[in-house]
Protein backbone atom coordinates (compact mmCIF):
# COMPACT_ATOMS: atom_id res chain seq x y z
CA UNK A 1 0.00 0.00 0.00
CA UNK A 2 2.93 2.34 0.64
CA UNK A 3 3.98 2.58 -2.84
CA UNK A 4 0.40 2.12 -3.84
CA UNK A 5 0.09 5.68 -1.86
CA UNK A 6 3.23 7.10 -2.95
CA UNK A 7 2.89 7.09 -6.21
CA UNK A 8 1.17 10.05 -7.56
CA UNK A 9 -0.21 8.80 -10.60
CA UNK A 10 -2.23 5.83 -9.06
CA UNK A 11 -3.49 7.94 -6.10
CA UNK A 12 -4.78 10.16 -8.47
CA UNK A 13 -6.03 7.38 -11.02
CA UNK A 14 -7.47 5.82 -7.81
CA UNK A 15 -9.36 9.07 -6.47
CA UNK A 16 -10.91 9.58 -9.76
CA UNK A 17 -12.25 5.92 -9.85
CA UNK A 18 -13.95 7.16 -6.57
CA UNK A 19 -15.05 9.97 -7.58
CA UNK A 20 -17.09 8.81 -10.43
CA UNK A 21 -17.83 5.49 -8.70
CA UNK A 22 -19.41 8.09 -6.08
CA UNK A 23 -21.13 10.14 -8.63
CA UNK A 24 -22.71 6.85 -10.47
CA UNK A 25 -24.45 6.10 -7.15
CA UNK A 26 -25.25 8.97 -5.98
CA UNK A 27 -27.36 9.67 -9.65
CA UNK A 28 -28.63 5.94 -9.19
CA UNK A 29 -29.93 6.35 -6.30
CA UNK A 30 -31.10 10.21 -6.63
CA UNK A 31 -34.39 10.71 -4.29
CA UNK A 32 -37.40 10.59 -6.26
CA UNK A 33 -39.50 11.55 -3.57
CA UNK A 34 -40.99 14.87 -2.44
CA UNK A 35 -41.51 13.78 1.47
CA UNK A 36 -41.02 17.23 3.06
CA UNK A 37 -43.19 20.71 2.63
CA UNK A 38 -40.20 22.46 1.61
CA UNK A 39 -39.54 19.85 -1.11
CA UNK A 40 -43.12 19.72 -2.37
CA UNK A 41 -42.01 23.53 -2.53
CA UNK A 42 -39.31 22.33 -5.21
CA UNK A 43 -41.04 19.67 -7.10
CA UNK A 44 -44.24 21.75 -7.53
CA UNK A 45 -41.77 25.02 -9.07
CA UNK A 46 -40.44 23.11 -11.83
CA UNK A 47 -44.03 23.08 -13.31
CA UNK A 48 -45.71 26.37 -12.32
CA UNK A 49 -43.36 28.95 -11.16
CA UNK A 50 -45.51 31.27 -8.37
CA UNK A 51 -44.00 32.47 -4.74
CA UNK A 52 -47.64 33.17 -4.08
CA UNK A 53 -48.44 29.73 -3.88
CA UNK A 54 -45.19 28.76 -2.54
CA UNK A 55 -43.82 26.88 -5.88
CA UNK A 56 -40.95 27.21 -4.22
CA UNK A 57 -41.59 29.71 -0.92
CA UNK A 58 -39.59 33.20 -0.02
CA UNK A 59 -36.64 33.75 -1.79
CA UNK A 60 -37.94 31.66 -4.95
CA UNK A 61 -34.33 30.05 -5.51
CA UNK A 62 -34.58 30.87 -9.12
CA UNK A 63 -30.62 29.35 -10.09
CA UNK A 64 -31.99 25.99 -7.89
CA UNK A 65 -35.36 25.89 -9.37
CA UNK A 66 -34.09 26.61 -12.95
CA UNK A 67 -31.09 24.19 -13.12
CA UNK A 68 -34.31 21.44 -11.93
CA UNK A 69 -36.28 22.81 -14.89
CA UNK A 70 -33.28 22.14 -17.08
CA UNK A 71 -32.42 18.39 -15.92
CA UNK A 72 -36.42 17.97 -15.70
CA UNK A 73 -36.02 17.86 -19.95
CA UNK A 74 -34.52 14.63 -19.37
CA UNK A 75 -35.92 13.44 -16.11
CA UNK A 76 -40.16 13.12 -15.99
CA UNK A 77 -40.10 12.92 -12.15
CA UNK A 78 -39.93 16.28 -10.24
CA UNK A 79 -38.35 15.74 -7.26
CA UNK A 80 -35.74 13.06 -8.63
CA UNK A 81 -34.76 15.97 -11.64
CA UNK A 82 -34.14 18.53 -8.49
CA UNK A 83 -31.85 15.54 -6.85
CA UNK A 84 -29.93 14.98 -10.10
CA UNK A 85 -29.22 18.96 -10.53
CA UNK A 86 -27.76 18.76 -6.70
CA UNK A 87 -25.36 16.16 -7.62
CA UNK A 88 -24.32 17.67 -10.70
CA UNK A 89 -23.94 20.87 -9.17
CA UNK A 90 -21.57 19.02 -6.31
CA UNK A 91 -19.56 17.24 -8.36
CA UNK A 92 -18.24 19.86 -10.35
CA UNK A 93 -17.27 21.35 -6.65
CA UNK A 94 -14.46 18.65 -7.20
CA UNK A 95 -13.00 21.46 -9.13
CA UNK A 96 -12.26 24.22 -6.82
CA UNK A 97 -11.60 21.88 -4.16
CA UNK A 98 -8.95 20.59 -6.02
CA UNK A 99 -7.75 24.07 -7.24
CA UNK A 100 -7.81 25.52 -3.60
CA UNK A 101 -6.18 22.18 -2.12
CA UNK A 102 -3.27 22.75 -5.14
CA UNK A 103 -1.88 25.36 -2.87
CA UNK A 104 -0.85 22.89 0.02
CA UNK A 105 -0.70 19.55 -1.99
CA UNK A 106 0.05 17.91 -5.12
CA UNK A 107 -2.88 17.06 -7.62
CA UNK A 108 -2.86 13.13 -6.44
CA UNK A 109 -2.93 14.41 -2.54
CA UNK A 110 -5.47 16.89 -3.62
CA UNK A 111 -7.85 14.70 -5.05
CA UNK A 112 -8.02 12.06 -2.77
CA UNK A 113 -8.84 14.37 0.25
CA UNK A 114 -11.64 16.29 -2.42
CA UNK A 115 -12.58 11.75 -2.16
CA UNK A 116 -12.74 12.13 1.04
CA UNK A 117 -14.99 15.45 1.32
CA UNK A 118 -17.39 14.19 -1.28
CA UNK A 119 -17.82 10.75 -0.18
CA UNK A 120 -18.77 12.66 3.46
CA UNK A 121 -21.95 10.22 4.20
CA UNK A 122 -24.57 12.77 5.38
CA UNK A 123 -23.58 15.24 2.52
CA UNK A 124 -24.42 12.50 0.22
CA UNK A 125 -27.88 11.91 1.22
CA UNK A 126 -28.93 15.15 1.40
CA UNK A 127 -27.44 16.48 -2.03
CA UNK A 128 -29.64 13.26 -2.83
CA UNK A 129 -32.58 15.04 -1.90
CA UNK A 130 -35.04 18.01 -3.65
CA UNK A 131 -33.63 20.57 -1.56
CA UNK A 132 -30.86 23.38 -2.33
CA UNK A 133 -28.73 22.26 0.08
CA UNK A 134 -26.71 20.12 -1.94
CA UNK A 135 -26.59 22.88 -5.15
CA UNK A 136 -25.87 25.64 -2.27
CA UNK A 137 -22.55 23.86 -1.17
CA UNK A 138 -21.49 23.30 -4.53
CA UNK A 139 -21.70 26.94 -5.53
CA UNK A 140 -20.22 27.80 -2.17
CA UNK A 141 -16.85 26.22 -3.20
CA UNK A 142 -17.23 27.63 -6.11
CA UNK A 143 -17.27 31.24 -4.38
CA UNK A 144 -14.24 30.40 -2.20
CA UNK A 145 -11.74 29.26 -4.95
CA UNK A 146 -13.01 33.23 -6.34
CA UNK A 147 -12.19 35.20 -3.09
CA UNK A 148 -8.81 32.84 -3.28
CA UNK A 149 -7.95 34.15 -7.38
CA UNK A 150 -9.16 37.28 -6.42
CA UNK A 151 -6.60 37.93 -3.66
CA UNK A 152 -4.00 36.82 -5.96
CA UNK A 153 -5.03 38.66 -9.21
CA UNK A 154 -5.56 42.69 -8.74
CA UNK A 155 -6.98 42.82 -12.38
CA UNK A 156 -10.49 44.40 -11.78
CA UNK A 157 -12.49 42.08 -13.82
CA UNK A 158 -11.29 39.16 -11.59
CA UNK A 159 -12.71 40.90 -8.73
CA UNK A 160 -15.80 40.79 -9.80
CA UNK A 161 -16.05 37.07 -10.27
CA UNK A 162 -16.60 36.17 -6.44
CA UNK A 163 -19.60 39.53 -6.54
CA UNK A 164 -21.47 37.09 -9.31
CA UNK A 165 -20.98 33.92 -7.74
CA UNK A 166 -21.99 35.32 -4.68
CA UNK A 167 -25.19 36.26 -6.86
CA UNK A 168 -25.43 32.66 -7.50
CA UNK A 169 -24.94 30.91 -4.00
CA UNK A 170 -27.60 33.79 -2.97
CA UNK A 171 -29.85 33.09 -6.03
CA UNK A 172 -29.47 29.34 -4.68
CA UNK A 173 -29.67 29.24 -1.09
CA UNK A 174 -30.09 32.57 0.48
CA UNK A 175 -29.53 31.21 4.49
CA UNK A 176 -25.74 31.29 2.89
CA UNK A 177 -25.26 35.21 3.48
CA UNK A 178 -23.16 35.24 6.04
CA UNK A 179 -20.40 33.88 3.61
CA UNK A 180 -20.48 37.17 2.39
CA UNK A 181 -18.04 38.46 5.27
CA UNK A 182 -15.32 36.34 2.58
CA UNK A 183 -15.88 39.51 0.58
CA UNK A 184 -15.12 42.50 3.21
CA UNK A 185 -11.84 40.72 3.85
CA UNK A 186 -11.39 41.11 -0.07
CA UNK A 187 -12.24 44.62 0.03
CA UNK A 188 -10.33 45.42 3.21
CA UNK A 189 -7.09 43.79 1.30
CA UNK A 190 -8.39 45.56 -1.50
CA UNK A 191 -8.28 49.54 0.19
CA UNK A 192 -4.98 48.56 1.69
CA UNK A 193 -3.38 48.40 -1.56
CA UNK A 194 -5.23 50.70 -3.13
CA UNK A 195 -6.53 53.31 -1.20
CA UNK A 196 -9.29 53.65 -3.99
CA UNK A 197 -12.70 55.17 -2.11
CA UNK A 198 -13.79 54.84 -6.16
CA UNK A 199 -12.40 51.29 -6.98
CA UNK A 200 -15.00 50.36 -3.78
CA UNK A 201 -17.28 51.93 -4.57
CA UNK A 202 -17.61 50.10 -8.31
CA UNK A 203 -17.06 47.04 -6.28
CA UNK A 204 -19.98 47.63 -4.05
CA UNK A 205 -22.15 48.73 -7.16
CA UNK A 206 -20.96 45.71 -8.97
CA UNK A 207 -22.52 43.65 -6.12
CA UNK A 208 -25.91 45.38 -5.72
CA UNK A 209 -26.27 44.68 -9.72
CA UNK A 210 -24.80 40.96 -9.62
CA UNK A 211 -28.22 40.47 -7.00
CA UNK A 212 -29.97 42.83 -8.41
CA UNK A 213 -30.82 40.15 -11.35
CA UNK A 214 -32.21 37.24 -9.62
CA UNK A 215 -34.04 39.45 -7.15
CA UNK A 216 -35.79 41.34 -10.27
CA UNK A 217 -36.69 38.53 -11.89
CA UNK A 218 -37.94 36.79 -9.30
CA UNK A 219 -39.95 39.97 -8.47
CA UNK A 220 -41.30 40.09 -11.70
CA UNK A 221 -43.23 36.87 -11.68
CA UNK A 222 -44.95 38.30 -8.67
CA UNK A 223 -45.95 41.50 -10.53
CA UNK A 224 -44.07 44.37 -8.79
CA UNK A 225 -41.09 44.40 -6.36
CA UNK A 226 -43.84 45.79 -3.59
CA UNK A 227 -45.52 42.40 -4.04
CA UNK A 228 -42.29 40.67 -4.18
CA UNK A 229 -40.87 42.77 -0.55
CA UNK A 230 -44.27 42.51 0.90
CA UNK A 231 -44.00 38.63 0.55
CA UNK A 232 -40.40 38.97 1.66
CA UNK A 233 -41.65 40.69 5.10
CA UNK A 234 -44.22 38.07 5.90
CA UNK A 235 -42.21 34.78 5.26
CA UNK A 236 -39.08 36.68 7.24
CA UNK A 237 -41.41 37.69 10.40
CA UNK A 238 -42.93 34.08 10.25
CA UNK A 239 -39.81 32.12 10.41
CA UNK A 240 -38.14 34.36 12.83
CA UNK A 241 -41.02 34.75 15.25
CA UNK A 242 -43.30 31.76 14.70
CA UNK A 243 -42.33 27.90 12.95
CA UNK A 244 -38.60 29.06 12.00
CA UNK A 245 -37.23 27.16 15.00
CA UNK A 246 -34.43 30.00 15.44
CA UNK A 247 -33.62 30.37 18.70
CA UNK A 248 -36.09 33.63 19.23
CA UNK A 249 -38.94 31.19 18.95
CA UNK A 250 -37.91 28.04 19.82
CA UNK A 251 -37.74 28.59 24.09
CA UNK A 252 -35.17 25.90 24.46
CA UNK A 253 -32.48 27.17 27.00
CA UNK A 254 -29.23 28.54 25.29
CA UNK A 255 -26.33 26.04 26.89
CA UNK A 256 -28.57 22.97 26.03
CA UNK A 257 -29.01 24.30 22.04
CA UNK A 258 -25.48 24.70 21.89
CA UNK A 259 -24.92 21.45 23.26
CA UNK A 260 -27.25 19.81 20.73
CA UNK A 261 -26.32 21.63 17.54
CA UNK A 262 -22.31 20.93 18.07
CA UNK A 263 -22.85 17.27 19.42
CA UNK A 264 -25.96 16.31 17.67
CA UNK A 265 -25.91 17.92 14.69
CA UNK A 266 -21.89 18.40 13.47
CA UNK A 267 -20.43 15.96 14.93
CA UNK A 268 -23.18 13.16 15.70
CA UNK A 269 -25.06 13.70 12.41
CA UNK A 270 -22.71 15.80 9.69
CA UNK A 271 -19.38 13.62 10.62
CA UNK A 272 -20.30 10.68 11.60
CA UNK A 273 -24.17 10.17 9.77
CA UNK A 274 -24.69 8.45 12.86
CA UNK A 275 -22.91 5.96 12.30
CA UNK A 276 -20.35 4.31 15.27
CA UNK A 277 -18.08 3.11 13.05
CA UNK A 278 -17.28 6.38 11.22
CA UNK A 279 -17.36 8.55 14.76
CA UNK A 280 -14.76 5.92 16.39
CA UNK A 281 -12.48 6.75 12.95
CA UNK A 282 -12.86 10.57 13.00
CA UNK A 283 -12.29 10.46 17.12
CA UNK A 284 -9.14 8.42 15.91
CA UNK A 285 -8.16 11.38 12.73
CA UNK A 286 -8.89 14.41 15.54
CA UNK A 287 -6.78 12.52 18.32
CA UNK A 288 -3.98 12.07 15.82
CA UNK A 289 -3.96 15.72 14.85
CA UNK A 290 -5.00 17.15 18.51
CA UNK A 291 -1.17 18.20 19.12
CA UNK A 292 0.33 19.28 15.87
CA UNK A 293 -3.11 21.29 14.69
CA UNK A 294 -2.08 24.36 12.86
CA UNK A 295 -4.77 26.95 11.37
CA UNK A 296 -3.46 26.45 7.44
CA UNK A 297 -6.97 28.60 6.84
CA UNK A 298 -7.04 31.85 5.40
CA UNK A 299 -8.10 34.65 7.73
CA UNK A 300 -11.63 35.19 5.72
CA UNK A 301 -12.36 31.51 5.51
CA UNK A 302 -12.12 31.42 9.43
CA UNK A 303 -14.31 34.41 10.27
CA UNK A 304 -16.84 33.62 7.30
CA UNK A 305 -16.99 29.91 8.76
CA UNK A 306 -17.77 31.28 12.43
CA UNK A 307 -20.24 34.00 11.31
CA UNK A 308 -21.81 30.86 9.58
CA UNK A 309 -21.73 29.00 12.52
CA UNK A 310 -23.38 32.07 14.56
CA UNK A 311 -26.19 32.06 12.18
CA UNK A 312 -26.97 28.40 12.21
CA UNK A 313 -26.65 28.28 15.45
CA UNK A 314 -29.32 31.16 16.54
CA UNK A 315 -31.29 32.08 13.23
CA UNK A 316 -31.78 28.39 11.99
CA UNK A 317 -33.88 24.96 12.91
CA UNK A 318 -31.42 23.00 14.73
CA UNK A 319 -34.06 20.10 14.44
CA UNK A 320 -33.48 20.02 10.60
CA UNK A 321 -29.39 19.22 10.56
CA UNK A 322 -29.08 20.05 6.81
CA UNK A 323 -27.82 23.30 7.77
CA UNK A 324 -24.50 22.39 8.53
CA UNK A 325 -23.55 21.17 5.39
CA UNK A 326 -20.82 23.79 5.08
CA UNK A 327 -19.28 23.55 8.41
CA UNK A 328 -19.27 19.60 7.71
CA UNK A 329 -17.14 20.31 5.01
CA UNK A 330 -14.82 23.01 6.30
CA UNK A 331 -14.27 21.08 9.26
CA UNK A 332 -13.47 17.64 7.33
CA UNK A 333 -11.25 20.00 4.91
CA UNK A 334 -9.35 21.22 7.86
CA UNK A 335 -8.70 18.21 9.69
CA UNK A 336 -7.51 15.84 6.07
CA UNK A 337 -5.28 19.17 5.65
CA UNK A 338 -4.04 18.61 9.42
CA UNK A 339 -4.11 14.86 9.31
CA UNK A 340 -2.31 14.44 5.85
CA UNK A 341 0.24 17.04 5.32
CA UNK A 342 3.68 15.81 6.81
CA UNK A 343 2.81 12.69 8.11
CA UNK A 344 3.21 10.39 5.35
CA UNK A 345 3.29 6.94 8.27
CA UNK A 346 1.29 4.00 7.12
CA UNK A 347 -0.54 4.14 9.93
CA UNK A 348 -2.38 7.75 8.64
CA UNK A 349 -3.03 6.29 5.14
CA UNK A 350 -4.46 2.82 6.46
CA UNK A 351 -7.24 5.66 8.50
CA UNK A 352 -7.64 7.88 5.61
CA UNK A 353 -8.39 4.52 3.02
CA UNK A 354 -10.59 3.12 6.35
CA UNK A 355 -12.84 6.69 6.41
CA UNK A 356 -13.20 6.47 2.63
CA UNK A 357 -14.58 2.68 2.84
CA UNK A 358 -17.12 3.54 5.55
CA UNK A 359 -17.98 6.46 4.26
CA UNK A 360 -18.77 5.32 0.86
CA UNK A 361 -20.46 2.02 2.42
CA UNK A 362 -22.52 4.29 4.82
CA UNK A 363 -23.41 6.78 2.22
CA UNK A 364 -24.40 4.60 -0.70
CA UNK A 365 -26.35 2.69 1.90
CA UNK A 366 -28.63 5.34 3.48
CA UNK A 367 -29.26 6.53 -0.56
CA UNK A 368 -30.22 3.57 -1.38
CA UNK A 369 -32.42 3.74 1.68
CA UNK A 370 -34.00 6.98 0.97
CA UNK A 371 -34.29 6.46 -2.86
CA UNK A 372 -36.25 2.71 -2.55
CA UNK A 373 -37.98 2.99 0.91
CA UNK A 374 -41.71 5.03 0.67
CA UNK A 375 -41.09 8.10 3.25
CA UNK A 376 -43.22 8.18 6.17
CA UNK A 377 -44.95 10.68 4.92
CA UNK A 378 -46.38 8.68 1.62
CA UNK A 379 -46.64 5.68 3.94
CA UNK A 380 -49.28 7.48 5.76
CA UNK A 381 -51.12 9.22 2.79
CA UNK A 382 -51.19 5.25 0.95
CA UNK A 383 -52.39 3.89 4.10
CA UNK A 384 -55.23 6.12 5.04
CA UNK A 385 -56.51 6.36 0.99
CA UNK A 386 -56.60 2.81 0.97
CA UNK A 387 -59.03 2.80 3.79
CA UNK A 388 -62.91 2.41 3.44
CA UNK A 389 -63.93 4.38 6.55
CA UNK A 390 -65.18 7.99 6.99
CA UNK A 391 -62.86 9.99 8.42
CA UNK A 392 -61.23 13.71 8.65
CA UNK A 393 -56.88 13.39 9.18
CA UNK A 394 -55.25 16.58 11.15
CA UNK A 395 -51.86 17.26 10.38
CA UNK A 396 -48.65 19.67 10.90
CA UNK A 397 -46.48 20.19 7.62
CA UNK A 398 -47.73 16.74 6.11
CA UNK A 399 -50.97 17.91 4.81
CA UNK A 400 -47.97 19.31 1.75
CA UNK A 401 -47.24 16.39 0.95
CA UNK A 402 -50.63 14.64 1.18
CA UNK A 403 -51.55 17.87 -1.37
CA UNK A 404 -48.35 17.04 -3.76
CA UNK A 405 -49.77 13.16 -4.00
CA UNK A 406 -53.75 14.60 -4.40
CA UNK A 407 -55.14 11.81 -2.04
CA UNK A 408 -58.85 12.07 -2.02
CA UNK A 409 -59.64 11.88 2.19
CA UNK A 410 -59.98 15.13 3.77
CA UNK A 411 -56.64 16.49 5.71
CA UNK A 412 -56.27 19.49 7.22
CA UNK A 413 -52.92 21.63 8.88
CA UNK A 414 -53.97 22.48 12.79
CA UNK A 415 -51.72 24.69 14.84
CA UNK A 416 -54.20 25.57 17.33
CA UNK A 417 -56.22 23.74 19.78
CA UNK A 418 -58.78 26.11 19.69
CA UNK A 419 -59.27 25.73 16.18
CA UNK A 420 -59.82 21.99 16.27
CA UNK A 421 -62.05 21.88 18.56
CA UNK A 422 -64.02 24.16 16.50
CA UNK A 423 -63.45 22.44 12.97
CA UNK A 424 -63.68 18.62 14.29
CA UNK A 425 -67.81 19.38 14.61
CA UNK A 426 -68.05 19.31 10.88
CA UNK A 427 -67.16 15.63 11.28
CA UNK A 428 -69.46 13.91 13.61
CA UNK A 429 -69.90 11.23 11.80
CA UNK A 430 -66.25 10.73 10.88
CA UNK A 431 -63.48 9.02 12.72
CA UNK A 432 -60.43 11.77 13.52
CA UNK A 433 -57.17 11.50 12.89
CA UNK A 434 -54.31 13.36 13.71
CA UNK A 435 -50.23 12.82 13.40
CA UNK A 436 -47.98 12.52 16.35
CA UNK A 437 -46.27 16.69 15.47
CA UNK A 438 -50.61 17.59 16.15
CA UNK A 439 -50.63 15.79 19.31
CA UNK A 440 -47.09 17.37 20.10
CA UNK A 441 -48.51 20.86 19.62
CA UNK A 442 -51.48 20.52 21.71
CA UNK A 443 -49.56 19.42 24.44
CA UNK A 444 -47.06 22.41 24.28
CA UNK A 445 -50.00 24.93 24.52
CA UNK A 446 -50.72 23.36 28.13
CA UNK A 447 -53.78 20.69 26.60
CA UNK A 448 -53.36 17.41 28.10
CA UNK A 449 -54.69 14.52 25.41
CA UNK A 450 -54.15 11.31 27.43
CA UNK A 451 -57.86 10.40 27.53
CA UNK A 452 -58.89 11.63 24.50
CA UNK A 453 -56.44 10.08 22.35
CA UNK A 454 -55.42 6.39 21.11
CA UNK A 455 -52.30 5.20 19.17
CA UNK A 456 -53.04 3.98 15.83
CA UNK A 457 -50.14 3.03 13.80
CA UNK A 458 -46.39 4.32 13.42
CA UNK A 459 -45.11 5.26 10.06
CA UNK A 460 -41.18 4.74 9.59
CA UNK A 461 -38.29 5.57 7.29
CA UNK A 462 -35.14 7.35 7.41
CA UNK A 463 -34.45 9.63 9.97
CA UNK A 464 -31.10 10.98 8.85
CA UNK A 465 -32.46 11.51 5.99
CA UNK A 466 -35.61 13.49 7.62
CA UNK A 467 -35.24 13.72 10.96
CA UNK A 468 -38.56 15.79 12.08
CA UNK A 469 -41.03 13.24 9.57
CA UNK A 470 -39.02 10.26 9.06
CA UNK A 471 -41.02 8.73 11.85
CA UNK A 472 -45.05 9.91 11.98
CA UNK A 473 -47.31 7.95 14.31
CA UNK A 474 -50.79 8.48 13.73
CA UNK A 475 -53.53 8.88 16.48
CA UNK A 476 -57.09 8.63 17.21
CA UNK A 477 -59.03 11.33 19.23
CA UNK A 478 -61.33 9.92 20.95
CA UNK A 479 -64.39 11.62 22.39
Amino acid sequence: MKHFLGNNRLLSYFSLVILFCLFFVEIYYASPYAATWDQVDFALALDRYDLLAMQPHFPGYPYFVLGGMFIHAFVDNPAKALSVFNIIALFSATIPIVLLLKKHFSTSMSLFISALLQSASYIMVIAGQPMSDGAALAALWWYFWSIELARKRDAWWIQLVPLALFSLLMGIRLSYAPFAVAILFLWYEDWKKHRSAFRIGCFLTSAAFFQFIWIAAVAATEGSFQSFFKLALSFTSGHFKEWGGTAASDGQPLWERVIYFFFYNILWTGIASQNVILLFLYMVVWTAIWKSRKSTFPRWLLVSGFVYFLWVLFAQNIEKPRHILPLVHLVLLYGWICFLRNHMFMYRWSIAMAVLAAQFATGTWHMREQALQLPATYQLAYDLQNSKEKFVLYTWEETRVMQYLDVDFPHKDVLHFSFFLQDKENYRHAKIYMTDHVVRGFQAQGISLSRHVRKVKTYRSSTLADPVYGNITLYEWMN
